[in-house]
């Protein structure tokens, strides 16, 4: 799991990323990606709508593959930053290696590495 610093508040970021940020779209999930004037640490938020998958089981696990994807390569991440992983149906089944890789492609098509 994320620490506190490094999470997205939900009423604060989610809107100003959505209408301020670029999107970088992969075959898994979308990065939205906006920058903050503060540049203290990088900030994630994770969407992972009920039409990926009705189980709840099923989105959060999905949600706690990317999350621990983005982790394992925080200290690589520039700061300044908020993003915003937005979640496809081609994610779901995937294992852990093909979300991590694919994180890792996605911020460094996207200059964040």
């Amino acid at each position: 799991m994320l620490s506190k610093k490094h999470r997205l508040p939900l009423a604060v970021g989610f809107e100003r990323i959505k209408k301020e940020g670029r999107i970088i779209n992969g075959p898994l999930f979308g990065l939205l990606i906006a920058t903050r004037n503060t540049g203290d640490e990088t900030r994630f938020g994770f969407i992972i709508s009920t039409k990926i998958d009705k189980r709840s089981v099923v989105r959060h696990r999905i949600k706690r593959l990317l999350s621990e994807a983005v982790r394992l390569n925080l200290d690589k991440i520039k700061p300044g930053y908020d993003l915003v992983f937005l979640a496809k149906k081609s994610v779901v089944g995937k294992s852990f290696e093909e979300i991590k890789k694919e994180v890792e492609n996605s911020l460094a098509k996207a200059n964040l590495l």
